[in-house]
């Protein structure tokens, strides 16, 4: 197999912002009719379609030599998830409500079993209905309060619209016809009439909360709410005690939440406190009283407030703030709340008695470990349930009864091919930024991997939104530890991991500073011996791949490859453009670079694609989807033709844009498996490291 690499028009196009000029020779690659495109790739333009194919085509021919390679690490991966697996069951009434996978099977199969007479029945086979589909995501699947119905959604492209329907589960009836551009979140009402549901506006946003009659033409919805505010994308929940329904509206600085009786059947939300520019609050409900977390009052870490159901706008002190203690999470029982907290980037679960107010922890040892709450079901109960892994540990899933303060182990994670958690070592360093600040790396190693410099090192980051990266188990990445490679995890600033604070210094006019510790981490790893310069793969998603955008312009030398995985790239295009999805509710992110010189000029300073040098770059390898609404098929696009234009090496420059998927990439449990050993066998091949 041959192919020349991929060759593309240039058509200049200057944009005159701020007395200043983005040029940009590519452009044209973005449609006029993208939202077509996205929920459609057939209308994709003939030529730009032709230009994808033969960049795949030339990823295919570059890769050629490592065919097998792939094969054999997609069969190592694949062989290292249970062929047929259980959920462990969640209790709801009556019943049991679990999924399962089948031999071989890609998609699972929800179920439920009576709790009385251990009838077993199929809710929602999602293996039989992926069949006519090559994508196929069910986001979420909710079952009525009767447990006679359930409604679900599914997106057949990864465009991320969800159409949701609706069964009765023993007779298998559709109930409704399909209600198309949803964001999949499914509410029902108390009497099992109706549902509520989040409806996506014309530029893929969250802004109506509808309630659908079952059985009725959804034509005919009751719009119920409608945020005006472009910035500010909805939800729906409901209250663990089932009486309120919770529409929350939110940028990524700024949060309200509506709220309406579900018991008096009501449809008019009523505004719990309006919205305060920069005030976050999340809300709970109890028996007689709203639980509120909440960064009021400069609480950056957030703290705990109550509010009485009849006094519902005067909030008072429950947990005080401690500016030490980061609250990740909460589960609001009857008798019992349970927090999650991060302490110095360890995390706890605290148990507070509601009724004697004693409280007590759950704690870990394991130097880097990962923790998840389960919010379960059922409101009267002593029983919560929480997940654990680490690097090492495999995920262990308990059930904690707060009263007699015992855990019961209801599930480790199996690998079949086999594990053994004292075969690695894992440890948590710290790198010394720029600014002298601490910044957290997670290390993985095979036991025995001498730490002499020469050892080739994959360096993973992200750094935005505030999302913390977990020290958690994987087995995939083991296929690469088990080849002598060193696996590690930045935890710069911009996500959570060492508070609120953290995140707060890698957004904004602090941006550098994520793209500045992940360049820090990775001297330290090279300082203390556990890699050296041009030994270290780079990798990082979406806007993560806005940290592998910079450091593949600043610091080329540092890394002998980058993936930049759906990359967020092209920034400024992207916030200035306010029509695609995000662009206006992420300014709080990024900054408001249209009316903010500013602004502007700082992101422009950092922008990758505006920042491309005539020079030597790593290896990099850049994925994409084509109905991905998040990162459009055209930046990563744009991106590599723009880089393959300056590039002054022979390094291999590969992009691989998957036609049938979008920002998650393939769908199936093992057909995402392919990409990855994808990635996996282009990290061999550079490293030279072909078994």
């Amino acid at each position: 197999m041959n192919a020349s690499i991929p060759k593309i028009n240039k058509i200049l196009n200057t944009i005159k912002i701020h007395n200043e000029e983005l040029i940009d020779n590519y452009s044209w690659i973005k449609q006029k009719n993208w939202k077509e495109v996205i929920l459609d790739p057939n209308k994709l333009d003939t030529q730009v379609k032709k230009y994808l194919k033969e960049e795949n085509l030339f990823k295919q021919t570059q890769l050629q030599d490592i065919k097998d390679i792939e094969k054999k690490l997609f069969e190592e991966l694949k062989s290292k998830i249970k062929n047929e697996d259980n959920s462990v069951p969640k209790k709801d009434g009556d019943y049991f409500y679990a999924y399962k996978f089948n031999k071989n099977s890609e998609y699972p199969i929800y179920y439920r079993k009576n709790i009385i007479n251990n009838f077993e029945e199929i809710i929602l086979d999602c293996e039989k209905k992926s069949k006519k589909h090559t994508y196929f995501n069910v986001a979420s699947i909710s079952h009525s309060h009767n447990h006679k119905y359930v409604a679900y959604n599914i997106d057949t492209n990864g465009s991320e619209y969800f159409s949701i329907f609706i069964e009765d589960i023993e007779t298998k009836k559709t109930l409704s016809a399909e209600i198309k551009n949803t964001t999949g979140e499914i509410i029902w009402s108390l009497d099992n009439n109706y549902i509520f549901y989040v409806g996506l506006d014309e530029n893929h946003r969250p802004t109506k909360v509808f309630k659908h009659k079952i059985g009725s033409n959804s034509k005919k919805d009751l719009l119920i709410y409608e945020e005006k505010d472009p910035s500010f994308f909805c939800s729906i929940n409901l209250s663990k005690t089932k009486k309120y329904l919770f529409i929350r509206t939110a940028d990524h600085e700024t949060s309200e939440y509506l709220f309406i009786n579900l018991k008096l059947n009501e449809t008019t939300p009523i505004l719990f406190r309006k919205r305060i520019k920069k005030i976050e609050y999340d809300l709970e409900h109890h028996d007689n009283y709203f639980l509120i977390s909440t960064n009021l009052d400069n609480a950056k870490n957030f703290k705990i407030m109550i509010s009485h159901e009849k006094s519902y706008e005067k909030w008072e002190e429950f947990i005080p703030y401690n500016k030490i203690n980061l609250i990740l999470d909460f589960i609001l029982l009857k008798d019992w709340l349970i927090r999650l907290e991060r302490t110095e980037g360890s995390e706890n679960i605290i148990i507070l008695n509601l009724n004697n107010k004693n409280q007590h922890k759950i704690s870990f040892d394991e130097e880097a470990y990962n923790l998840s709450l389960d919010h379960g079901y059922e409101y009267e109960t002593d029983i919560f349930r929480y997940s654990y892994s680490s690097p090492t540990t495999p995920k262990s899933i308990f059930d904690y009864d707060c009263k007699l303060k015992k855990k019961e182990l209801k599930k480790t994670q199996e690998v079949p091919s086999g594990h053994n958690k004292d075969d690695y070592v894992c440890k948590k360093i710290f790198a010394t930024a720029h600014d002298n600040e601490k910044i957290p790396i997670t290390i993985l190693y095979k036991k025995g991997v001498k730490l002499d410099s020469n050892n080739y090192l994959l360096l993973y980051g992200y750094g935005s939104y505030g999302i913390s990266i977990p020290s958690n188990f994987s087995t995939n990445r083991l296929s690469l530890v088990d080849r002598g490679i060193v696996y590690a995890i930045a935890h710069v600033r911009g996500g959570k991991e060492k508070g609120y604070e953290w995140y707060e210094n890698g957004k904004l006019l602090n941006k550098k500073n994520t793209f500045l510790d992940f360049i820090s981490c990775a001297e330290k790893l090279c300082e203390d011996k556990y890699t050296s310069p041009k030994k270290i793969i780079a990798q990082g998603g979406s806007a993560g791949g806005l940290l592998m955008g910079y450091i593949a312009n600043e610091r080329p030398d540092l890394f002998l490859g980058i993936i930049a995985q759906v990359p967020f790239v092209d920034i400024c295009n992207t916030m200035l453009d306010e029509d695609l999805p995000l662009t206006v509710t992420e300014i709080p992110e990024w900054g408001d670079i249209k009316n903010d010189k500013n602004a502007f000029l700082y992101v422009k300073s950092y922008s990758p694609y505006d920042n491309i040098k005539k020079q030597n770059y790593p290896h990099m390898l850049v994925t994409g989807g084509i109905s991905d609404p998040r990162v459009t098929y055209w930046e990563m696009t744009k991106w590599v033709a723009k880089l393959r234009e300056n590039k002054t090496d022979n390094n291999l420059l590969l992009l691989h844009m998957n036609m049938t998927a979008g920002h998650s990439g393939a769908s199936g449990r093992f057909d995402y498996l392919k990409e990855i050993a994808m990635e996996y066998g282009f990290v061999l091949k550079i490293c030279k490291i072909l078994s």
